[in-house]
């Protein structure tokens, strides 16, 4: 199963509560009321967001949280690299990674090109857009990667022909 961690899932939901009125600064214990979160959670968050630049903080009596930039330029790749580090559906591009297989492997070359999709899908996606009611139809475009051939076997499907209308 693929998902994000329950820390970066958190954090979507304390910023899309901030970005619902981006002049407003909100405390710890106002945020945690909010969104149903614990105040140990949101804290560690909100320290976390504001080391990583999606956060501003004020200190003082009227001080609080705000959003470091606008809703619009928020994506949810930034929030989730901010709490999980890059987003990779593999370790093979961790730098730290040693893989003993890594020079045969045929399949590196296409995890990179997941890796890119799946990052652009995510940073498409802003905390402008997250505050907006859900349509009923699906709003995100997912690409196909595979698709079933005529013989039974599956085949890649790159973008470009799927545009084009040149894939069979």
């Amino acid at each position: 199963m693929l998902k994000i961690s329950r820390m970066s899932d958190y954090a979507i939901v304390l910023l899309t509560a901030l970005a619902r009125d981006e002049a407003a600064q909100y405390n710890a214990r106002a945020l945690a009321e909010c969104t149903g979160l614990t105040l140990p959670s949101v804290g560690k968050l909100l320290k976390a967001l504001t080391a990583q630049g999606l956060l501003i903080s004020q200190q003082g009596r009227n001080g609080g949280y705000r959003l470091a930039r606008n809703a619009q330029s928020i994506s949810l790749a930034d929030i989730i690299e901010a709490i999980d580090g890059p987003i990779a559906m593999t370790d093979c591009f961790d730098t730290s990674h040693d893989c003993s297989y890594e020079a045969n492997c045929a399949v590196r070359p296409h995890w990179q090109a997941i890796n890119q999709g799946l990052h652009a899908l995510l940073d498409d996606i802003t905390l402008a857009r997250l505050i907006q009611p859900v349509k009923t139809e699906p709003a995100l475009a997912v690409p196909i990667w595979f698709s079933q051939s005529a013989h039974g076997g599956e085949r890649v499907i790159l973008a470009q022909e799927q545009r084009s209308g040149s894939a069979k």
